[in-house]
């Protein structure tokens, strides 16, 4: 595990950068990444880490979707823990993966390597956040960074 760096950041414009950079970078369509407008929410987290959690899980969402499907990076927050979500319209996880998708090694397609999503949730822990995953509803995945407890971000 890297050591992490947390910083104050805030997930409106974090957000919307990074969604810029990341459709830019992957040449996708207008439209195929989205971000839900949210009243803007404050967290602290290692942003590199932020960074490459978020990366992986889009870039996952884009290889899983169906062609005709985008993603949609989705940014809410409870009132007392600020989460942010990826959401894809793809096939989903089929039931029987699911409790190993977050293990090395675990993939469901060929030439993966099963490592994303295990530094995902590496990355997540080490700066006191959750990384779950749940079925969307309609078909899909959800992904759910639950970030740390503002009221514990230590001084």
């Amino acid at each position: 595990r890297e050591n992490s760096r947390p910083e104050l950041i805030y997930l409106g414009s974090w957000t919307r950068e990074f969604a810029a950079e990341f459709s830019s970078t992957l040449e996708l369509y207008e439209g195929q990444v989205t971000v839900v407008p949210a009243e803007d929410v404050e967290v602290r987290m290692d942003p590199g880490h932020l960074r490459q959690i978020v990366w992986n899980l889009c870039e996952n969402a884009v290889k899983y979707a169906s062609v005709t499907g985008g993603i949609a990076v989705e940014i809410s927050f409870g009132s007392r823990r600020p989460f942010l979500e990826v959401a894809d319209s793809g096939p989903g996880i089929p039931a029987d993966m699911r409790e190993q998708i977050f293990e090395p090694f675990a993939t469901g397609r060929n030439g993966g390597t099963g490592l994303g999503l295990f530094i995902s949730r590496e990355l997540c822990e080490c700066n006191r956040a959750a990384l779950i995953h749940e079925p969307r509803r309609g078909g899909g995945s959800v992904f759910r960074i639950v970030f740390a407890d503002p009221g514990r971000w230590e001084g």
